[in-house]
């Protein structure tokens, strides 16, 4: 199996867990059925109350610093880029919420992309939620030299339940969610033509609309600003930058230049020099703290084909948070997943969700999410200042307690 496939069907292993945390009544998203492969049921999904609190923890902490950087006071127009989206639910709910005030792209692997446009397109609910009109382009693309053969584009891989669900050793987490919202009912508009051969690092956008678009690119083909030129991508605006477990699978040189090339494209650009145009990051990685849990893990995730080359390289929270700093986000914070259960979770959350499933495996989970890290940066302010607080569009970032 190729290394982008095992990339890929992580995504799989993602979906499982936010439908095993949402059933177990930790959130509510009943979109998340939609994305199941058909030969699973959302019933049989259940996962252990430790990792289904860790992804509790997850989704609530990337959510809460999106939604603090769409309420920032003004009416400005938003962007959000989320970088290998896969099956996030995210932009259904939010696009309702935000209208026009928002615009929001998705990259990943062009046959994912296709996917998930498919999907868009097949259930109501779904394009009911993106503003119109809506133009699908979800053909499949013709391989060189190869008999063009047609697929259903809504149709999922299997998916594969984690060697470490029933093994010894560190367990994994790899989930995503959001908050809830309305519909409204958008112009469709479908082009199943064939497409004529392409390059094979260009990138296709399989659903464009006016907030919602989402691009089939490989992201280590976007290392420069110029290769950042996708449709309705707008320099001008506050941008934020989602990246849940997707850079983390990119060797360190590759990821930073992907970084530096959004960072350089949003500050140097024509655009961007004549606006207040501000450009943040959140960013969910697992690190290995330099410990005998994280080499296990290393190993473990190893076992099923699966490399994160940023766990070595960026081995603690303040490597990590360098890392940004140094590549442009001046403002950076980061904690790792027990320290936002602990600080971020309100008495009368925690006891909900204490209610919800016996925490038996206590211990195991504080070790777990321990080599979890939640990453929150921003370009501004521009000077170096000790404290690097957040500013502008970023500022409410202030409020979330931090431990770096």
């Amino acid at each position: 199996m190729s290394r982008n496939k095992i990339v890929q069907d992580t995504d799989s292993d993602a979906l499982l867990s936010k439908v095993s945390a949402e059933s177990a009544g930790y959130y509510h998203d009943p979109l998340l059925k939609l994305f199941l492969p058909s030969n699973v049921d959302q019933g049989d999904v259940h996962k252990l109350p430790l990792f289904n609190r860790g992804t509790y923890v997850r989704v609530m902490a990337v959510s809460r610093l999106i939604d603090r950087f769409l309420l920032a006071p003004g009416t400005e127009k938003k962007q959000i880029i989320s970088l290998g989206a896969g099956s996030d639910t995210r932009p259904f709910h939010l696009l309702p919420k935000h209208g026009s005030n928002l615009v929001y792209h998705e990259l990943d692997f062009d046959v994912s992309a296709r996917r998930k446009a498919g999907l868009v397109a097949k259930h109501a609910v779904l394009h009911s939620a993106v503003a119109g009109p809506v133009e699908y382009d979800i053909h499949t693309p013709e391989p060189p030299h190869r008999r063009r053969r047609r697929s259903p584009p809504w149709l999922f891989a299997s998916s594969r339940e984690p060697p470490s669900q029933s093994g010894a050793g560190p367990r994994h987490l790899h989930s995503s969610g959001g908050s809830s919202g309305g519909v409204n009912t958008p112009d469709i508009q479908e082009r199943h033509s064939a497409s004529p051969g392409r390059h094979p690092h260009e990138s296709e956008t399989p659903l464009k609309s006016p907030s919602y678009y989402i691009h089939g690119v490989d992201l280590r083909q976007l290392m420069t600003p110029a290769s950042l030129q996708l449709p309705g991508i707008d320099f001008s605006l506050p941008t934020l930058l989602v990246s849940e477990c997707c850079l983390c699978y990119l060797e360190p040189d590759v990821s930073d230049a992907v970084l530096a090339a959004f960072v350089k494209a949003f500050t140097t650009s024509a655009s961007a020099a004549s606006s207040s145009n501000q450009l943040g990051i959140v960013s969910y990685e697992p690190f290995s703290s330099d410990d005998q849990f994280g080499k296990v893990m290393i190993h473990n995730l190893a076992i099923r084909g699966i490399s994160i080359p940023t766990m070595m390289a960026f081995p603690t929270l303040q490597a990590q948070v360098s890392r940004l700093r140094g590549l442009g986000f001046k403002a950076t914070a980061a904690g790792d997943l027990k320290f936002v259960h602990d600080a971020w979770v309100e008495k009368d959350e925690m006891q909900r969700i204490d209610r919800l499933e016996m925490l038996d495996e206590r211990e195991e989970f504080d070790l777990l999410v321990a080599h979890y890290g939640i990453y929150w940066g921003s370009t501004t302010p521009e000077s170096d200042k000790a404290d690097y607080r957040f500013a502008g569009t970023f500022e409410a970032w202030n409020e979330f307690r931090r431990q770096i």
